[in-house]
């Protein structure tokens, strides 16, 4: 195998992967108020389809077009107009400065993507080793059976939020513990237990790994609109498990309230960066109505959303598998 060919593969997983990036993040963003209609739990499954989706779709084509070049017949001496998108007889595409260019560029940008994420999540690591370390736990209340551990900070500050991977738990200030009244404090520790019975920790974290590879720009709308559907999601939650809503808006109201002060401890503002946080009145006030308008959840729409999506990749693929003689030639005289 040239290692020259591996440039050209690379083309083409930019070119699918980029491609699809900016054409779901696109499709999404025109068809969010029909989305929003349907539920946060549908918001969140289609943002997460189209993170993953384009991710998945590059790399069965690069895998179909590197299996049709390992088992077709070699066409290779036949065409030789254009680079080859073959594992034997690549070589060409180190004459493609353009191809050259754009793969190591991409691989530029991922790299200093990746080191990103993994400052981010280093930072958040020992920023919640601190807060676990100055919190100490909070009992759970009589009669109250098992959750997730409670660790209040003595702090001014008014925070709470969820974090930790290795050991999740609700980092809650006892400033924020003093401004709101006992069914506010119990709305906001539901918010956040949700959080951690969910496992939305980690599947943030699935999705940045995800969004590594996507379009610019793309990349972080999907990241907003996933995070805020995640937070109505989990306000549904909380109010589930209060029996009302209006305890949960008038904490979200009250915690907004006390955003403008100034900025976190060290610690708390380092964790919290990679937490459930998003902030913003219009959010806030999207939050509040969808709360007490009694929004529906949306969990059976992404169910429907989560099967079209998996019988659309299905049948790419298949339908790359099929042609991919055809597929492999277009794309050799589109990019070579």
């Amino acid at each position: 195998m040239s290692a020259a060919s591996l440039i050209g593969f690379g083309a083409v997983f930019l070119l699918v992967c980029g491609g699809s990036s900016v054409a779901l993040a696109a499709a999404l963003a025109a068809s969010q108020r029909a989305l929003a209609r349907r539920g946060p739990a549908a918001e969140r499954r289609a943002e997460a389809i189209a993170a993953a989706l384009p991710v998945v779709l590059a790399a069965a084509v690069v895998a179909v077009l590197a299996l049709e070049s390992a088992t077709a017949a070699d066409h290779c001496p036949a065409h030789g107009h254009h680079a080859h998108l073959c594992l034997r007889h690549g070589a060409a595409w180190a004459e493609h400065a353009w191809a050259i260019a754009a793969v190591a560029g991409a691989a530029a940008v991922l790299a200093v993507r990746a080191a990103g994420l993994a400052i981010a999540v280093l930072r958040g690591r020992a920023a919640v080793a601190r807060l676990f370390a100055l919190g100490r736990e909070l009992a759970p209340g009589p009669g109250a059976g098992p959750g997730p551990r409670v660790r209040l900070v003595e702090s001014d500050r008014v925070f709470c939020f969820a974090a930790g991977l290795r050991r999740p738990a609700i980092f809650a200030s006892t400033g924020a513990r003093a401004a709101l009244d006992p069914d506010e404090w119990r709305a906001m520790l539901a918010h956040e237990a949700s959080h951690l019975a969910h496992g939305d920790l980690l599947h943030r974290l699935g999705l940045e790994l995800l969004l590594l590879f996507a379009a610019p720009l793309a990349g972080a709308a999907i990241r907003a609109r996933w995070s805020a559907a995640t937070e109505r999601l989990r306000d549904a939650d909380a109010a589930d498990e209060l029996g009302e809503p209006e305890p949960v808006a008038s904490a979200l109201v009250r915690m907004a309230r006390h955003a403008a002060a100034p900025p976190l401890d060290a610690a708390a503002a380092a964790a919290a960066a990679a937490a459930f946080t998003p902030n913003g009145a219009a959010l806030l006030a999207a939050r509040v109505e969808a709360l007490l308008g009694g929004a529906p959840r949306g969990e059976q729409a992404a169910r429907r959303i989560g099967r079209a999506a998996l019988a659309a990749a299905a049948a790419a693929i298949a339908a790359a598998l099929a042609f991919a003689g055809p597929l492999h030639h277009g794309l050799e005289t589109l990019l070579g």
